[in-house]
Order: structure tokens, then sequence, then C-alpha cells
């Protein structure tokens, strides 16, 4: 039961798209760039890709607890994460994605490496610059519940955390790099989390 626990988890922490570095932005080659630039609508399709870094996770006794507990005290746990990601995006610019992730913990913790339920990631455009090839979005992460294209059925699915991200455009729209600005998993038991991602069109485009 703790193993399971714990593998929830670390699950919360692994965005699906893409990830953090709160506060630094991606440096790709812009979208302006590409002769005629990118809009929203050029960006729907079927992108796959993976994202790479480590999330920390407030335990007591191998049990995900909150941050703020003040008894027990939590142990924040520090796991380095890989996950994959395949996303589809529609022409208004949200996206439903699933990924599979890995968490192995760092060096000097005696925790197992974990390979995690498949998470999925709803994202709704927030903001989109077409002359930078820069935006937001705000999202949510389940478990449970499956995509239909870029539409979400969240039939038996239950939310386990909420972020928000920036990303940049470059290569005529067919590559996408993404960071996570905040980060909130339900229960408050990640402290921090830092992951950057690539994404690529599965059927480039000119």
């Amino acid at each position: 039961m703790k193993l399971m626990k714990l593998r929830l988890a670390t699950g919360l922490g692994l965005v699906i798209f893409m990830a953090t570095m709160i506060g630094v932005p991606v440096r790709v080659t812009h979208a302006q760039d590409d002769e005629g630039g990118v809009t929203l609508a050029s960006l729907a399709g079927k992108f796959a890709g993976r994202s790479n870094g480590f999330v920390t996770i407030c335990l007591s006794a191998g049990v995900p607890i909150s941050c703020s507990s003040v008894s027990p005290v939590p142990t924040a746990v520090a796991f380095n994460t890989t996950e994959i990601v395949q996303i589809t995006s529609d022409a208004a610019g949200n996206s439903c994605a699933v990924s599979t992730s890995t968490a192995a913990p760092v060096s000097g913790t005696t925790f197992p490496a974990l390979v995690n339920t498949p998470v999925t990631t709803v994202r709704t455009n927030t903001s989109f610059d077409p002359t930078t090839g820069s935006g937001t979005e705000s999202a949510s992460q389940y478990f449970g519940g499956h995509c239909n294209g870029a539409v979400f059925d969240m039939t038996g699915a239950t939310k386990v955390a909420t972020f928000t991200d920036s990303f940049d455009v470059s290569d005529s729209g067919n590559r996408i790099e993404v960071i996570v600005d905040t980060f909130n998993a339900v229960g408050g038991i990640i402290e921090g989390l830092v992951d950057s991602g690539t994404f690529i069109r599965q059927h480039p485009q000119n």
C-alpha cells in the first residue's frame, strides 16, 4: 500500500506535456524566423516528445503527506524523472495529452525506481503572440478519464494537480519547447518540481 501511494505521489509531480525551471524562459528559434509565422490554428495536430527533471515529494514513513504538516513532520525526498508524452491539440490551442513517467530517487535515498500510472493532462491556451511564437497555458492533470482527440472525457477521472506553463514554437510550428511556471498537487504533497520538455509534430508540415 505504501508503495502504491508513493507511485501516486510521484505521478502527480510529472507534467504531461512538458514542465518547469520556474521563472527561467526557454530559448529557442522563434516563430518569426519562419516565413508566414505561426498561428494557434496551425499548431493543431498530434505531437510527441519527452521531458526530464526532478520532483520533491513530502513523505512520512514512506507515505505522501502535506508539506505543511506539523505532526508528523514531513521529510522532503527528491526524485529524478523522465516522461514520454503524446499530445493532440485543436485550432483554439487547447489540448489533451497522455504521459507515462519513471522516477528514480536522487543519490543518498533508498526508495526504489518507479514506473508511474499514466496521467492525462488537459490544457487551455491563455495567451499567444504569433510574432514571437510564444504563449502561456493553464492545465489540469488527472488519473483516469481519456482523450478523444483534443477533448477530455473525464468519466472516472480524479484531478491530481493544476499548473500553468509557458511555451515557444519553432520550425514552422513543428517543434514546441515548454516549461511549467507554477504547479500545485492535490493535498499539497509536492514541494517542488523542475522539468523541461521538447515536443515534435508527428506529421511535419511545411
